[in-house]
């Protein structure tokens, strides 16, 4: 397959996944304000607290780092790809530049993990 039907491929690819989120982001949303809507509707009173509490601004988790984890781990894997695959066209160098990528990314996350239960038990003992 030429590069450019790969990266032709990709964008596709990437676009349908980006549409099908944007969609079921806007049917969440139309669920919601159909639920508030049959709220106001049938006990007006009761709608007031539901709008503070929807309307209230939701605190992101500090702890999350999950996802700068998996991007380094995966501009990692990108970098030991590249490296790893190269002119002579064996398809062995492309199937361990491949694995790379889960392999990285797992090893990152179970770091992560494992690094958190420590700092538990740490916290814990003390």
């Amino acid at each position: 397959m030429p590069a450019t039907e790969m990266i032709v491929m990709i964008a596709l690819f990437a676009a349908v996944a980006l549409g099908v989120i944007q969609l079921l982001r806007l049917v969440g949303t139309a669920i919601t304000h159909r639920t508030i809507r049959r709220a106001i509707d049938r006990e007006p009173s009761t709608a007031e607290p539901l709008l503070e509490r929807l309307t209230a601004p939701q605190k992101a988790p500090a702890d999350d780092d999950r996802l700068a984890i998996i991007l380094i781990a995966l501009g990692l894997a990108m970098i030991g790809g590249s490296l790893i695959a190269d002119d002579t066209g064996a398809w062995m160098r492309y199937a361990i530049g491949g694995a790379l990528f889960p392999l990285l990314i797992g090893a990152a996350l179970w770091l992560r993990h494992y690094a958190i239960e420590r700092s538990r038990r740490r916290a814990g003992a003390e």
